[in-house]
């Protein structure tokens, strides 16, 4: 009998291991990838040591400067546009980069273009019906 007890106990620990696991696997794959900046976790290895970078920077012709999404040519010269931050994972080195902003960012169409959601719906017009 005690046997059976041991294989019960066994059982009810694996199935609480398996309902936690069951939640970690919804709580990743609800809306697919999940970032490192909100998971802590670096999406290709599960490694948790990582770096932050909340302001890169790039070397520019007078020092350092902000690392941005755009750069826009004036008189006095270029001006930088949505500033990025990194997280790097340690294990793999995978990079994430993120704009902090996009503030003063418009589509030109030809060097920023923006890219709309495709409709959910096919159109109901058309030669397939």
């Amino acid at each position: 009998m005690g046997e059976m007890k041991k294989l019960r106990s066994r059982m009810a620990e694996l199935e609480g291991k398996m309902r936690e696991l069951q939640r970690e696997l919804a709580r990743s794959s609800a809306g697919g990838f999940r970032a490192m900046r909100e998971s802590r976790r670096c999406p290709a290895c599960g490694s948790g040591y990582l770096l932050h970078i909340p302001a890169a920077t790039e070397l520019g012709r007078r020092g350092p400067t902000p690392l941005s999404v755009h750069h826009e040519a004036g008189f006095w010269g270029a001006t930088s546009k949505g500033p990025i931050e990194h997280f790097i994972c340690r294990g793999c080195k995978l990079i994430e980069s993120h704009a902090i902003d996009l503030d003063g960012i418009t589509a030109d169409g030809e060097t920023v273009i923006a890219i709309d959601p495709e409709p959910e719906h096919p159109p109901s017009g058309g030669p397939f019906r």
